[in-house]
C-alpha cells in the first residue's frame, strides 16, 4: 500500500472517531514496511504515529516513535528535504505535548531552517509552523517572541484564506493576552474574530479538519465565558462526526 493510500485509510478512522483502529492500522503499516525494508514508507508511517501517539497521550510510544523517526532521516539521507522539514515538526509538536518544551523548540528551529531552505514566503506550512512555535514559547514565558510568531501566523493563513486556522490563531492569541495582562473586551474580540472565521466556511467544506478545530477551540470559548459558543462548536462537530 502507497503511503498517500496509508494515509487516506488512516484519515478514515479519524473520521469515525476509531483512534484505537487507526493507531493498529498504522502499526500494522509499519511493520509492514519495516519487513520489506521499505525506509521511506516506514518513515512516513512513524511520523504519522508520533501524532497518533501525542493524540492519544502515549507518552513512552511517542518517544519511541521519534527516536525511529530520526533514525530513518538519517538513514534515507533526507535531513534537509521538505518532508525531514515537516517530521522536525511533527517531533517538536510531539515533545512539547509532553511538556519538554526547550527540547521542542530545538526541533521547531531545525524545521524553520528547513522551511527557509525549501518553501515559498507564503505558505500554509510556515502558518503551521509558526503557531506551533508560539504556543510553545508561550510556555516558556516568552511572550514577545511568541506574539511575533503568531502575527506572523495570522497574516499567513489569512492570505492563503485558511478559516479553520485563522480560528486557531485567534484563540491562541487571545491565550497570549490573557498571560500578558490584557482586558476582558480585548480578548473578545479575539474570539468574535475566531468565530467569524469559523462561520466563513462554507458547510459543504466543513469536514473533519472542520469538526477538529471546532472541538479544539471550544474549551477555549468557555474558559473565557463564551458558552454559547463553545456549545454551538460542540454541536458543530458532532453532527460531522455523525455524518461520517
Amino acid at each position: 500500500m502507497k503511503i498517500d493510500q496509508i494515509i487516506a485509510q488512516y484519515d478514515r478512522y479519524l473520521d469515525r472517531r476509531d483512534y484505537a483502529g487507526g493507531g493498529r492500522f498504522l502499526m500494522e503499516q509499519r511493520d509492514i514496511a519495516r519487513r520489506a525494508g521499505d525506509c521511506p514508507t516506514e518513515l512516513s508511517v512513524c511520523n504519522e504515529l508520533i501524532g497518533h501517539f501525542r493524540k492519544n497521550g502515549e507518552r513512552n510510544a511517542c518517544y519511541e516513535a521519534i527516536g525511529r523517526v530520526l533514525e530513518l532521516i538519517d538513514l534515507t539521507d533526507t535531513e534537509n528535504t521538505l518532508s525531514a522539514g515537516t517530521q522536525y515538526l511533527n517531533i517538536a509538536t510531539g515533545y512539547k505535548h509532553f511538556g519538554e518544551n526547550e527540547i521542542a523548540m530545538d526541533y521547531y528551529r531545525k524545521a524553520e531552517a528547513v522551511y527557509d531552505k525549501t518553501l515559498p514566503a507564503v505558505h500554509e506550512l510556515r502558518a503551521g509552523l509558526y503557531n506551533n512555535m508560539a504556543t510553545a514559547l508561550c510556555d516558556l514565558g516568552r511572550f514577545d517572541e511568541a506574539e511575533r510568531y503568531y502575527r506572523n501566523a495570522l497574516k499567513l493563513v489569512e492570505t492563503l484564506q485558511k478559516r479553520e486556522d485563522e480560528a486557531i490563531t485567534y484563540v491562541n492569541l487571545a491565550h497570549l493576552e490573557e498571560a500578558k495582562g490584557a482586558t476582558e473586551q480585548e480578548i473578545a474580540k479575539l474570539f468574535e474574530r475566531a468565530l467569524h472565521a469559523l462561520d466563513c466556511v462554507p458547510e459543504q467544506q466543513q469536514g473533519g479538519y472542520y469538526a477538529f478545530v471546532c472541538e479544539k477551540c471550544a474549551p477555549s470559548f468557555g474558559y473565557f465565558g463564551h458558552f454559547v459558543a463553545e456549545t454551538e462548536l460542540y454541536k458543530r462537530a458532532k453532527e460531522i462526526y455523525e455524518r461520517a
